[in-house]
């Protein structure tokens, strides 16, 4: 059974994405398809989402603000719960997911990059586990299906991590490189 949402080929929309992944793993279940459907359909500038490139460019980049009030207002289409989001301004260490990260909270980030399965990638994923002995992040890629089942064979995968009880389906190692780009680094928490 799959429970990390894909993105689909046409079109460049891990940051959407990234944000219905958060929502499943706080919630651990996926919204309902209408509730995805209206999300989606009143985000700003959706064009810039409809490119296999990548998504998330155009009037979206580097505004901060627009970011943030689109994650605010995809979770609160989802329903099902008070979400808070706080962007992490300034430079950013994978060390702050320790913190970040928890029960109640996951983190949306852009990295560029390789991960475990993926490489060249500019993208956005939901951190949902940080294991601070190897510095591995554990990720919801919207990517990770696709990409693992290009071809007749499927090599896909999802794991769970036990602490929090989230799944993931990709991993951001400290080798092969990547960076994770700093001010697009969201904590997205579900409130009590």
């Amino acid at each position: 059974m799959r429970r990390i949402y894909a993105q689909g080929d046409l079109d460049g929309a891990c940051f959407l994405y990234s944000i219905v992944n958060a929502y499943a793993a706080l919630k651990h279940q996926g919204p309902e398809f209408a509730a995805v459907s209206r999300a989606f359909a009143q985000v700003d500038h959706p064009a810039d989402f409809l490119s296999g490139i990548v998504g998330t460019t155009g009037q979206y980049d580097q505004k901060y603000v627009l970011l943030e009030d689109n994650i605010r207002r995809v979770l609160t289409l989802l329903g099902g719960g008070t979400f808070s989001v706080r962007r992490i301004a300034g430079r950013y260490s994978v060390d702050m997911l320790e913190e970040l990260l928890g029960e109640n909270s996951v983190v949306v980030l852009r990295y560029m990059g390789c991960s475990k399965f993926l490489s060249d990638m500019d993208h956005w994923v939901c951190a949902v586990e940080y294991d601070t002995g190897d510095k591995t992040v554990h990720v919801a890629c919207s990517t990770r299906l696709q990409r693992a089942c290009d071809g007749v064979a499927c090599a896909y995968a999802e794991t769970f991590n036990e602490r929090c009880g989230r799944w993931s389906n990709d991993m951001l190692l400290a080798s092969p490189e990547h960076t994770i780009i700093d001010e697009e680094v969201f904590q997205i928490s579900l409130r009590p």
